[in-house]
């Protein structure tokens, strides 16, 4: 398994770790209960955060992939 494959792995499952969290979870940082709309919210930032790092990281494997390939 390439070190790639095994770096989204281990954020895949920070990713979901955190996901659950924030579902469960009663009250924020702040001390505000967490409605529904509260937790969407949150989850939607997160996964938001979550897949814009994603695109950045394809971006910059097939960069590289493609720079070995016409070496």
């Amino acid at each position: 398994m390439s070190k790639w494959k095994i770096l989204q792995i281990i954020q895949l499952v920070i990713v979901i770790i955190v996901s659950l969290f924030l579902l469960f979870r009663s009250v924020d940082g702040h001390g505000a209960i967490q409605t529904a709309e509260a937790k969407t919210i949150s989850l939607i930032v997160w996964l938001g955060f979550y897949l814009f790092i994603l695109v950045i990281e394809i971006i910059i494997y097939f960069i590289t992939k493609k720079s070995f390939i016409n070496k």
